[in-house]
């Protein structure tokens, strides 16, 4: 039968490459004033935040990719992003991943999020009018989730940037059984038809091999977003490309 043709226009399937934490992986997310949150509390999975400085209420949630390390990631990211500024920093495991509870899935990385968003402005009310929401690949769905539930609260976001965003793409289990069964299927679309009335930036490298450019330019076409582009840069390149983060700390105001 040989092997599947790639599609650029649905991807993968690509495997899931979550893995628990270990203790002193705990330990290094957990230095230089940020915490560790969960599973067996609300939120129900791991979150690593860390307060704005005094006076501050902003704050910027990180969703990242099918990636391990994925908290790790997170921190770097937002680091990076809040260069010193002061805002609340936050991000949250999804299911299967650093050991948050549940299997992956397209239906449970949404209600995490959501989930994610609820806990957010519960313990942190000053939150929920200062929200600026961050997607990489897989994390683009998350993100477009908690958008939309910070919308239902009439507290909508105050920008979105997604990061390498697919619009469908295909994910599996790790091994053997899961190239022959339980294959997911990534919809974006139907999230994309709710989210135009929050400011967004599409980010998307020129030579993404595992998203290529044309699942950026769907989302694009899909939010009535700006759409900027990286020539020679690939996926996991982009969320450490200088001129891709200027423009992403530009779009969310930083």
């Amino acid at each position: 039968m040989g092997w599947p043709r790639f599609d650029p226009e649905f991807p993968g399937p690509f495997p899931y490459t979550g893995t628990p934490l270990t203790a002193e992986e705990r330990s290094g997310l957990t230095s230089d004033g940020w915490t560790l949150t969960g599973p067996d509390e609300a939120p129900w999975n791991l979150a690593l935040t860390r307060p704005p400085a005094a006076g501050e209420t902003r704050w910027l949630v990180y969703f990242g990719g099918n990636t391990p390390g994925y908290l790790a990631e997170a921190k770097s990211v937002l680091r990076t992003l809040d260069q010193g500024r002061g805002w609340g920093l936050a991000a949250f495991a999804p299911p299967g991943f650093d050991g948050s509870p549940g299997e992956p899935s397209p239906e449970a990385l949404r209600d995490s999020a959501v989930n994610a968003m609820r806990w957010l402005v519960t313990a942190h009310p000053a939150a929920a009018q200062g929200i600026h929401l961050v997607g990489f690949s897989m994390g683009s769905m998350a993100a477009l989730s908690a958008a939309g539930a910070l919308q239902e609260r009439d507290t909508p976001a105050k920008g979105l940037v997604l990061f390498a965003p697919f619009h469908r793409m295909k994910v599996r289990p790790a091994g053997l059984m899961g190239r022959v069964f339980g294959r997911h299927e990534y919809d974006n679309r139907p999230l994309l038809r709710t989210h135009r009335k929050v400011p967004t930036l599409v980010l998307h490298g020129g030579a993404d091999s595992a998203l290529p450019l044309v699942q950026g330019e769907l989302v694009r076409r899909g939010l009535g977003a700006r759409l900027m582009t990286y020539p020679g840069i690939g996926h996991a390149e982009l969320l450490k490309h200088p001129p891709a983060l200027a423009d992403a700390r530009q779009g969310l105001g930083l």
